[in-house]
């Protein structure tokens, strides 16, 4: 088995992230905080075997702060350090531009996601609870139940401060 190459997303990408996307989190146009973002218009990262993408990670920059705006990675290539790549290639780039945190926002369902940002030094921040359910109203696709069974409700943030 080839390793896995951790590289800066480009233009040539957008097509074959653009499917990833849409088979892990329902598209590129994601709902958070009240509004829906193109996570494919930002910058980002990207996990490959050979030709086969296997992750993607995106992120804004907004002065001393990043949101790490979407992060995917295939489901038959979890549990093997991808997403763990994915966020550390995200948080050197924004300390290196010094940033000094980076935060994020999922779903209450994405119990996988929450074990995964707070072991990579996320903590939780702060809960919108009925965010899920307002975010509805501009993406009516989010599905009312969410991972494990769990009704999708609200948004949890979570935050890494960078040294």
């Amino acid at each position: 088995m080839s390793e896995v190459a951790i590289r800066e997303l480009t233009p040539a990408d957008e097509a074959t992230v653009e499917r990833l996307l849409d088979a892990e989190l329902g598209g590129r146009d994601q709902a958070r905080l009240g509004q829906v973002r193109d996570v494919l218009a930002l910058p980002g990262y990207c996990a490959w075997r050979g030709h086969h993408i296997l992750g993607v990670a995106t992120y804004a920059l907004d002065k001393d702060r990043a949101e790490l705006a979407a992060i995917a990675v295939s489901s038959d290539q979890r549990l093997l350090g991808i997403g763990s790549a994915l966020i550390q290639a995200v948080v050197s780039t924004v300390a290196a531009r010094g940033g000094r945190e980076v935060w994020l926002v999922t779903t209450n369902d994405n119990l996988d996601a929450l074990r995964l940002y707070q072991r990579r030094g996320f903590h939780l921040a702060r809960l919108d609870s009925g965010a899920v359910d307002r975010a509805r109203d501009l993406k009516p696709e989010i599905p009312l139940l969410g991972r494990h069974g769990i009704p999708m409700r609200d948004e949890p943030m979570l935050v890494r401060p960078l040294p």
